[in-house]
């Protein structure tokens, strides 16, 4: 919410009575998305601000007026025109609207681990997006192209991540993609990867980089976003109708490769991966401590 702050500020808007950011913490339980949507909704804010799926999802289930602007990587290709207009109240700056964003990260898994004959993936009961996919979703052809069994086990909430890499590994997978999903779950499924140490990757660079997981292949320069998403709100905020401002669509990828949990849990990545890499975190090496954003934040 820096970076939204500071763009707007450069945008003439001051935060000295002028504009404000509030935003309900759901206490990293997405649950409570729905009640905290329509809790958000209720105090009629100008603008409504999301950066994942689920609260972007509750938001437009709490609202189909007040406008919404989305900041990350968010499946609104549903509400869009060809010329990715909007045809309901969201718009913003997204990732993967058609579908890299989901898929990039199993290619790079099956780069990453070229013998594999099991892939795990693990994805999330409460998740509505997760839901709607059947079977092995995206990842069935694919799979099946590689000759590699793939094998899908349900979570539902953060005291059963614990059970859910249990039965992954019972299951005998080479390597795990963890679907996209909440990143208040990112440092659970890091330990609990750790722990039954199996290889893993996440479309978030926060895995790798702030939880000590394997690999990431996925969205960078969220700040960024945030300060693109700020340009949306800011032209919502004197007037300008959401008809008028189209999704500006970001495939922005990198490998992060985290060499120090490669030691630690016994594998040995291909030369040709890791220098690919474009981030390398070496054993020994600090990484940036985790930090909440399980919010539901909006401008008024």
């Amino acid at each position: 919410m820096n970076e939204v702050r500071d763009e707007l500020e450069k945008s003439g808007w001051s935060f000295d009575g002028q504009v404000r950011l509030e935003w309900n913490d759901v206490a990293n339980d997405p649950s409570r998305y729905a009640s905290a949507a329509q809790a958000m909704v209720a105090r009629r804010p100008d603008v409504l601000l999301a950066t994942d799926n689920p609260p972007t999802e509750a938001l437009m289930n709490a609202t189909k007026e007040l406008p919404i602007v989305v900041m990350g990587p968010t499946n609104i290709g549903k509400v869009l025109d060809a010329q990715l207009r909007p045809l309901a109240n969201v718009t913003g700056v997204s990732l993967g609207l058609k579908g890299q964003f989901a898929i990039k990260p199993m290619e790079m898994l099956l780069r990453a681990f070229p013998q594999a004959r099991r892939i795990g993936m693990i994805s999330n009961r409460d998740n509505i997006g997760h839901e709607r996919a059947q079977g092995l979703g995206l990842f069935a052809d694919m799979l099946q192209q590689a000759d590699v069994e793939g094998l899908r086990v349900r979570f539902s909430g953060k005291d059963d991540i614990a059970r859910a890499w249990d039965e992954l590994a019972r299951l005998g997978v080479d390597a795990v993609l963890i679907w996209p999903d909440s990143s208040v779950f990112l440092g659970e499924h890091a330990q609990q990867a750790l722990r039954v140490r199996l290889p893993a990757i996440s479309h978030s660079s926060w895995f790798a980089t702030r939880h000590g997981g394997l690999l990431s292949y996925g969205s960078i320069g969220r700040v960024s976003m945030c300060g693109r998403g700020a340009r949306y709100v800011n032209q919502i905020l004197r007037g300008r109708p959401l008809a008028e401002l189209p999704v500006e669509e970001l495939y922005e990828a990198a490998l992060v490769v985290n060499l120090d949990t490669a030691e630690r849990i016994g594998v040995t990545l291909p030369s040709a991966l890791i220098e690919r890499a474009d981030r390398l975190i070496r054993p020994g090496e600090r990484t940036l401590a985790p930090t909440a954003d399980a919010h539901l934040p909006a401008a008024r």
